[in-house]
C-alpha cells in the first residue's frame, strides 16, 4: 500500500486528499479525547475548525442535547460544557449527546482533510485499530499531523510513524519522505510513555498549565481497536458509521 505523512496540515495541497484514506493525528489532545468521548456513549462529534467556530454551530443547533468542547491556549473557553482533556469525557457527562468541538490544531486539520474519501481519527491509543482499517479501505493513506501552531509536533510524528510501522507489519508499503522521516523518529524514540510525552513541547505546554494529568490518557497505547471516522461532517466509531 501507499502512505504519505504531511508533518503539518498546511503541508497538505490541494488535491493531496482525493480519493485517498485519510488519518489525522493529534495525540495532545484532540485525537485522545475524541476517542474517549465517543467510547463513553457520545451519540457524535461535530467537528469545527476554531473553538468560535463551534461555538457558533452549537447556539445555532441548540443546547438541549449539544455539549460545546474545545480549548484556546490549552484550556476550556468560557461557556464552554467541556474542555479538551480526555479525562473529561465520561459517560456520565456525554453518553447520548452530541458533542460540538472546536480547537486550535486538531479540528483544524480534520477540516483540511474533510474532503477525503475516507477519514479517520488516530492517537496512540487505538494505532492497531488505525492500521485495520486503513488495511480494509486499501486506498492510498495520507496520514496528517495535527502539529502545535503550524509547527510539526514531535507527538503526532511519533505516532504517525508507529502506525507505519503497523502498516509495514502487514505487507509492503510504499513511503514518501515524510512517512519515512516519521517511521525513523519512532524507531529511534522507541515505546511512548507519559514521561516522554511531557518532553515534548505540546506535552510540556499541557503540564506548565497544570492539565499534565491528561498524559497518562495520551500516552495509553493500544488501549482500544475503535476508531472514529468522519461521515457527512460528523465523527462516530468505525462499526456504527459502516
Amino acid at each position: 500500500m501507499r502512505i504519505d505523512v504531511r508533518l503539518t496540515p498546511a503541508a497538505v495541497r490541494d488535491g493531496d486528499v482525493q480519493g485517498r484514506a485519510a488519518v489525522v493525528i493529534d495525540v495532545i489532545r484532540f485525537s485522545t479525547s475524541v476517542l474517549a468521548a465517543l467510547e463513553a456513549g457520545a451519540a457524535g462529534v461535530l467537528p469545527a475548525p476554531t473553538a468560535g467556530k463551534a461555538a457558533a454551530l452549537a447556539g445555532s443547533l441548540g443546547r438541549s442535547d449539544v455539549l460545546l468542547c474545545g480549548e484556546l491556549g490549552g484550556r476550556k473557553p468560557e461557556g464552554f460544557d467541556l474542555g479538551n482533556s480526555p479525562r473529561g469525557f465520561t459517560p456520565g457527562r456525554v453518553s447520548g449527546r452530541t458533542l460540538v468541538y472546536g480547537t486550535t490544531n486538531g479540528t483544524r486539520a480534520l477540516h483540511r482533510v474533510r474532503e477525503a474519501r475516507c477519514v479517520a481519527v488516530a492517537c496512540l491509543a487505538n494505532l492497531g485499530g488505525v492500521a485495520g482499517r486503513l488495511r480494509a479501505w486499501d486506498r492510498p493513506a495520507l496520514v496528517v499531523c495535527a502539529g502545535r501552531e503550524g509547527k510539526a509536533g514531535l507527538d503526532d510524528v511519533w505516532c504517525a510513524g508507529l502506525l507505519v510501522d503497523r502498516l509495514e507489519d502487514g505487507g509492503p508499503v510504499e513511503m514518501d519522505d515524510g512517512a519515512r522521516l516519521a517511521a525513523g523518529a519512532a524507531r529511534s524514540l522507541g515505546r511512548p510513555d507519559r514521561d516522554a510525552l511531557a518532553t515534548t513541547a505540546a506535552g510540556a505546554a499541557l503540564v506548565e498549565i497544570g492539565l499534565g494529568e491528561d498524559l497518562q490518557m495520551c500516552a495509553a497505547m493500544d488501549r482500544t481497536d475503535a476508531v472514529p471516522v468522519l461521515a457527512d461532517g460528523r465523527l462516530t466509531l468505525a462499526d456504527a458509521a459502516g
